[in-house]
């Protein structure tokens, strides 16, 4: 399978483990500046993984070492600290709990997209589509569901595909203004009002039975 947006980031935690989720978080201010942040957490699946990463391949990957892995997170904060806009740029991970964690600030949501983008042609994959946008004139929040690997996912063996069989996807967008609607009719509107929260089953996205496209208007 080719490598998308995800899969690049973290690629070596997903290839091995059947329970996972991915957090995806931003905090947008109203001038569209921000935080965002990435979030693999693999805990449930640590003793699985705990035994794999011992191996040395397993349903025909290869399997990392510690200091690989720690080296490709290394190698992706890098890429994504050289696109124009973007600071902060932090990386961890735990490998007793398995969970790894991407960050960075940037000056308007769009910027996002360069970091998809460069990421994407380093890995030696074609992704030039949006997956944010924002207008601050009409204080309108996207995230766009241009993203689809489902030829891909239908070239996995069995046993690749079981991997994303119990994996969750969960994404949490909040604001400094109040929301007043969101498209996604999966999207829940947090008692605040001022943040958004959209979770779905990684496999039923990747079929596209359900869409992480969401149009989140907010208050001028």
């Amino acid at each position: 399978m080719k490598t998308t947006t995800y899969f690049s980031l973290l690629f070596f935690l997903i290839s091995f483990t059947g329970c996972f989720e991915i957090i995806e978080q931003a905090t947008i201010k109203a001038d569209g500046s921000g935080n965002f942040q990435l979030v693999l957490n693999c805990s449930k699946s640590k003793t699985k993984l705990n035994s794999i990463i011992k191996m040395k391949t397993i349903n025909g990957h290869d399997v990392p070492t510690q200091n690989e892995i720690k080296s490709k997170l290394i190698d992706i904060e890098k890429t994504i600290a050289k696109t124009p806009g973007i600071s902060n740029v932090k990386s961890s991970i735990d490998f007793d709990n398995y969970i790894a964690t991407i960050s960075c600030n940037f000056a308007k949501p769009t910027q996002l997209n360069s970091i998809v983008k460069n990421i994407t042609e380093k890995e030696k994959t074609k992704y030039n589509e949006k997956s944010f946008d924002y207008n601050a004139t009409t204080n309108t929040f996207w995230r766009l569901n241009k993203l689809s690997v489902k030829k891909d996912y239908d070239k996995m063996s069995n046993a690749d595909k079981e991997i994303f069989a119990t994996a969750n996807f969960t994404a949490v967008y909040k604001f400094e203004n109040t929301v007043t609607s969101v498209s996604n009719k999966n999207a829940k509107i947090a008692p605040s009002n001022k943040a958004v929260m959209l979770q779905a089953n990684v496999l039923d996205i990747i079929t596209e039975k359900k869409l992480i496209e969401n149009k989140i208007t907010l208050t001028k």
